[in-house]
């Protein structure tokens, strides 16, 4: 990815981007097909919350999308 976050930009703008980011090498890492697609939509809704956010200064929505789907944390440990 290729976007340029050292210009001036707000620091909600520029943490979308830096997920973004995060979620394209992922992308580019991994060998799962359906995963790929998951983050790659993700990185595509990072980048238009990241750009409105920077166009209108407001909060945008936040991404349908989400990285991985938890299937272990509170409510597993509390199966247990």
């Amino acid at each position: 990815m290729d976007i340029d976050t050292n210009r001036s930009m707000s620091s909600e703008a520029a943490e979308y981007l830096h997920r973004a980011k995060a979620c394209s090498r992922a992308a580019e890492r991994t060998t799962d097909p359906e995963i790929r697609e998951m983050l790659l939509r993700l990185v595509a809704d990072l980048t238009v919350a990241a750009l409105s956010a920077a166009s209108s200064g407001s909060t945008p929505p936040k991404p349908a999308a989400q990285a991985v789907p938890r299937e272990h944390g509170r409510a597993a440990d509390k199966r247990s």
